[in-house]
């Protein structure tokens, strides 16, 4: 029988050492993680086969339980041939295309940026001399805003479909361990190639790519979608083209997209997201915070994290995307614009970590309005641009300065790309923002000191937590105002992370192809 054991390992000691004196000498690992909470400890769940007496004999003792394996993911063959157009490729919009082509579906994908490997020297050119591409950039091209992330996988969604995410995600060259890591992470540099593998895996299906490529218009006819306007980026051609079913994963940041499906009369509305600041720490700094000044140095250990979270009197606070050993980015996909991300590589070995902080907004904040939340965000973008010296240099201000109200003239060395420059946040942001920011570290000093040194600095502006759009839809997925449009992901309003809108992405197409069979 296959029953499941957990195994406490010390730092002195290893996992083979604890595992033998248990009498275990074949496993699996399951799952592994770090308790931090006294001295830290290493906690492995280990699949082991045992004879049935044995095995019940421990699960009646406690001591194990039985093992329960992840379903499968059934993917039934669609005998009618049907033309899908998926918009996008991130997380959604990939898995998406490969449960559509693994059913038997004509899959073609359309996606403004370009291929990762191009991508990838946009984005350098852009951080080196200053000139963004607004369609191939930290926010738009093949594998999404993720590609430029830390490439974290951690979630709250249940669905067990994200196990069959991380398999597919390994098969295309990601790191075994995120397999069984309690907080998996792939890392921007390894993600590169993991998206470039992902692509030609979907090519053997049968799955076609148009990059370059610009979804314009919807053409809708009573309760359906009839054909897509497209513009081809490269020869600046424009031209239509009808589909059977339209999968949109626009990603949250794709605006113009937004603004054309309010044209074609889909329903839109506006949903909570969050704005704040990056903040930026020594690593050793949160290494000491969450592991003690006894242990904090053992190499064993990993980059720690962390998650705090303060309750204001009007809008709570809360850390976000924490990137340990990363580097605070500018992101920016429009111009004259500043927007920060956290990015780290697998190895997360910058000695740098950072942090969102941000402050919830509403619909109420807006009207009910997605498109005034959309140009608040613009505003700031715009300012921090403006503040920043206006080349796309990020404001930056230390944590005490902020919450004091005086210009900085020491920042934090280092862990940002491409550069940081001194200004005044506190007067950046609207007062219903910076006032509980400032509020939250105080609560947070109070806490944990040591979390709130001299040289922590805040680096603006985070304003594309989320997708502050809602792409309405019915439980099947479908858009509630055409029955073959299936809005999924981040940016449609539907998940939050990698691994979320890869699972929105993969129930969707389960629902077209459960109709189809």
């Amino acid at each position: 029988m296959k029953v499941e054991i957990d195994v406490k390992v010390p730092l002195d000691s290893s996992l083979e050492e604890e595992a033998k004196k248990l009498g275990i000498e074949k496993y699996e690992i399951l799952r592994e993680s770090v308790d931090a909470r006294k001295k830290p400890v290493f906690v492995y769940r280990l699949l082991v086969e045992l004879p049935d007496e044995r095995a019940k004999e421990l699960i009646e003792k406690g001591v194990a339980r039985e093992h329960k394996p992840v379903p499968e993911v059934h993917i039934q063959e669609v005998k009618t041939k049907k033309r899908v157009l998926v918009v996008g490729t991130g997380p959604a919009g990939l898995f998406s295309a490969y449960v559509l082509a693994r059913a038997g579906l004509e899959v073609v994908v359309v996606e403004r940026g370009k291929p990762v490997e191009e991508r990838v020297k946009d984005v350098a050119k852009f951080w080196k001399e200053r000139k963004l591409n607004e369609n191939s950039n930290v926010q738009f091209g093949e594998g999404g805003a993720g590609t430029f992330s830390d490439g974290k996988l951690t979630t709250r969604v249940k669905d067990r479909k994200k196990h069959f995410v991380f398999k597919t995600l390994v098969e295309c060259g990601a790191p075994p361990e995120i397999l069984y890591k309690s907080k998996p992470h792939v890392g921007t540099d390894k993600l590169r190639e993991v998206v470039a593998n992902f692509r030609e895996k979907l090519k053997k299906l049968g799955v076609e790519f148009r990059f370059s490529t610009l979804l314009t218009e919807l053409q809708k006819e009573g309760n359906r979608i009839t054909s897509a306007g497209f513009k081809d980026l490269k020869e600046n051609r424009e031209y239509k083209e009808e589909f059977d079913f339209f999968f949109l994963a626009p990603g949250n940041s794709a605006r113009d997209t937004f603004e054309m499906l309010k044209r074609a009369g889909v329903e839109l509305s506006a949903k909570p997201f969050a704005v704040g600041l990056r903040v930026i720490h020594r690593q050793k700094t949160i290494n000491r915070v969450q592991y003690g000044r006894k242990w904090f140095k053992n190499p064993k250990l990993p980059p720690a994290e962390y998650l705090f979270t303060y309750k204001g009197k009007e809008r709570n606070v809360y850390t976000f995307c924490m990137c340990p050993g990363g580097y605070v980015i500018c992101a920016s996909s429009e111009k004259h614009t500043v927007v920060t991300n956290g990015m780290s590589n697998h190895a997360r070995d910058s000695g740098y970590a950072n942090s969102a902080v941000v402050v919830q907004l509403f619909p109420e904040d807006f009207d009910n309005d997605p498109f005034k939340a959309i140009e608040f965000q613009r505003a700031l973008e715009r300012a921090a641009f403006v503040v920043g010296g206006s080349d796309y240099s990020m404001p930056a201000q230390t944590v005490w300065d902020f919450i004091n109200g005086e210009t900085s003239s020491d920042l934090i060395e280092g862990g940002y790309i491409p550069e940081i420059r001194s200004a005044r946040l506190d007067r950046l942001l609207p007062p219903e923002i910076s006032q509980p920011i400032k509020e939250a570290f105080l609560h947070w000093y109070e806490k944990v000191s040591f979390f709130v040194p001299s040289n922590a600095t805040l680096v603006g502006v985070e304003t594309r937590t989320s997708s502050p759009v809602r792409i309405l839809r019915n439980q099947d997925f479908t858009s509630i105002s055409a029955e073959n449009l299936y809005p999924i992901g981040e940016g449609a309003g539907y998940a939050g992370g990698i691994t979320s809108s890869a699972v929105d992405g993969i129930n969707g197409a389960l629902s077209l192809i459960e109709k189809l069979t």
